[in-house]
């Protein structure tokens, strides 16, 4: 490739054919990298990375065209030019080959990898995009372990809801690194509220996951 054909920017995402959960991940996780103000090295030559889930028969196919970026779940019979498996809900790939395609690799990496915050700072993001969501408690309290510390989102005086987890549980689950489902089966996290309420949070979870709050 020149270097004529190549030059750094942000990019365009567009979801084209299958919305599926890791599509509107992954594209999710493209929008807040171009947000943030993250960069590639966008060329004439489309490049395309195939991202298998670990978890399920879901496969996120990324196509890079200059600036225009497309999200879908079916290949355009093309080869990938980078492969990876990757857990849908957080889509960061792991070990890379730093150099692939001069670099590129390195930089879908960054792009996917999304922001690494401490769980304060994501609860309140959190609460702050999902609290307005039908079926929602009035409030949210959540007591980190590891740190022995509460924090209050809301009105937890009548119908709060609580999360009990450790610091990187509490961190994943509020930025949409992991679901809500998954997270209370490794252990690491523990809710105390009514059932309905649940079913609020585990639908919220899933918008911020899928990019829809």
């Amino acid at each position: 490739m020149s270097e004529s054909t190549s030059h750094s920017l942000t990019g365009n995402v567009a979801v084209t054919s299958g919305a599926t959960p890791m599509v509107l991940s992954v594209s999710r996780r493209l929008r807040e990298a171009f947000a943030r103000g993250a960069t590639f090295t966008a060329t004439d030559e489309a490049r395309i990375v195939r991202l298998s889930s670990t978890s399920d028969a879901q496969t996120a196919f990324v196509t890079f065209i200059g600036a225009e970026i497309t999200v879908s779940a079916d290949s355009s019979g093309a080869e990938p030019d980078l492969t990876w498996d990757v857990r849908w809900s957080d889509p960061a790939p792991t070990e890379i080959d730093g150099e692939a395609l001069d670099g590129f690799a390195k930089e879908v990496q960054v792009l996917l990898s999304g922001r690494d915050i401490d769980w304060r700072t994501a609860a309140e993001a959190f609460w702050d995009r999902v609290h307005a969501v039908a079926g929602l408690p009035g409030g949210l309290g959540v007591y980190c372990f590891d740190e022995d510390a509460f924090a209050v989102f809301g009105d937890i005086a009548d119908d709060g809801y609580q999360l009990l987890g450790t610091s990187a549980a509490l961190a994943r689950l509020f930025a949409g690194r992991s679901l809500l489902m998954d997270e209370l089966a490794g252990g690491e996290l523990a809710v105390d509220g009514s059932v309905s309420a649940f079913s609020a949070l585990f639908g919220a979870n899933l918008k911020v996951v899928f990019g829809e709050l």
